[in-house]
C-alpha cells in the first residue's frame, strides 16, 4: 500500500522551490517544477489561505507560518543554551531543581530543566507540558496577555486540578494583574496538591516576557524552601539570562 500524499509532496516542491529562490510566479513554477498549471494554482491558494506561502501581487514567497515555527525552535534553542549553565549553578547551590519555560500556544512547556540530584526533590523534564492558568510560570507568561488574547489561549470551562486551582476568569484576571505588577508568581498547589513553586520572567528586548525560571517544591515544605536568599538569587539569575539574550532574541 502506498502511502504518498501528492498534495503535501507538490506543496513541498513549491515550498522548497520558494526557498531556494526566494520568490517566483506562478508561471516560474510550472515551468521549472512541471507541476500543471491548475495543480500549481490550486497548492498556491491553499498555500496562501493556510500562511505557509505569502502572495505580493504576482509573485509568491514563504509565509508567515513557517517562519513562526522556524523562530520558534530557534528561540528555545537559544534560551535553553543560555539558561541551562546558571540553572546548574543554582542547582548545585539549592539542592532544588529549576526550570525554563514558555508559553507554547495554548500550553506551557519546559524547554531547560536541571534536576537536583537531592532524593526528596521534584524532579521535571523537559518537553514536559503545563495548563497555561495553573502554576506559577504559567501565571507569569500570560500576566501580559490582553482579555482578548486570554480568551483565545485560555479553555472554555477551567478545569479544578486542586481545591486551589483559580476556576474563576475575574479572579485569575485579578491575579494575573498582580503578578504583572511585582514580577514575581507563586503556585499554591494549584496543579498538584503536594506541589507548590515560585517563578520570575525573562524578558525580551521590548520587555515583554518570554520566559520564566521556577523552582518547584513540596509545599508544605514552603516556609522553609522560600528564603530571601533563594528569592534574591533567582531574580539575580532570571535578570542574567535577560542580558545574556540580548542580540539573540
Amino acid at each position: 500500500m502506498s502511502h504518498d500524499v501528492p498534495a503535501i509532496e507538490r506543496l513541498d516542491k513549491i515550498l522548497d522551490y520558494l526557498y531556494r529562490n526566494e520568490k517566483a510566479t506562478h508561471l516560474e513554477l510550472i515551468r521549472d517544477l512541471g507541476i500543471p498549471k491548475t495543480t500549481v494554482m490550486r497548492t498556491l491558494f491553499t498555500g496562501t489561505q493556510l500562511g505557509y506561502i505569502a502572495q505580493f501581487g504576482k509573485t509568491y514567497s514563504i509565509g508567515n507560518r513557517i517562519r513562526y515555527f522556524a523562530t520558534k525552535n530557534v528561540k528555545s534553542s537559544i534560551i535553553h543554551l543560555v539558561s541551562y549553565p546558571l540553572l546548574e549553578e543554582l542547582s548545585l547551590r539549592f539542592k532544588k531543581t529549576f526550570k525554563i519555560s514558555i508559553l507554547d500556544r495554548d500550553k506551557i512547556r519546559v524547554v531547560a530543566s536541571v534536576q537536583s540530584g537531592d532524593f526528596y526533590q521534584i524532579n521535571v523534564s523537559e518537553n514536559s507540558i503545563f495548563p497555561v492558568y495553573a502554576g506559577a510560570a504559567s501565571k507569569l507568561l500570560i500576566c501580559q496577555l490582553d482579555k482578548a488574547k486570554l480568551n483565545l489561549i485560555l479553555p472554555k470551562k477551567l478545569e479544578k486540578f486542586t481545591k486551589n486551582t483559580i476556576v474563576d476568569r475575574e479572579l485569575l484576571e485579578k491575579e494575573l494583574f498582580d503578578i504583572n505588577i511585582k514580577k514575581v508568581a507563586y503556585d499554591k498547589a494549584e496543579h498538584c496538591e503536594f506541589i507548590g513553586a515560585v517563578a520570575f520572567p525573562i524578558y525580551s528586548k521590548g520587555n515583554r516576557i518570554i520566559a520564566s525560571l521556577s523552582c518547584p517544591y513540596l509545599y508544605k515544605q514552603r516556609k522553609t524552601v522560600l528564603t530571601p536568599e533563594l528569592l534574591s538569587e533567582m531574580k539575580k539569575t532570571a535578570d542574567l539570562i535577560t542580558e545574556n539574550l540580548k542580540g539573540h532574541l
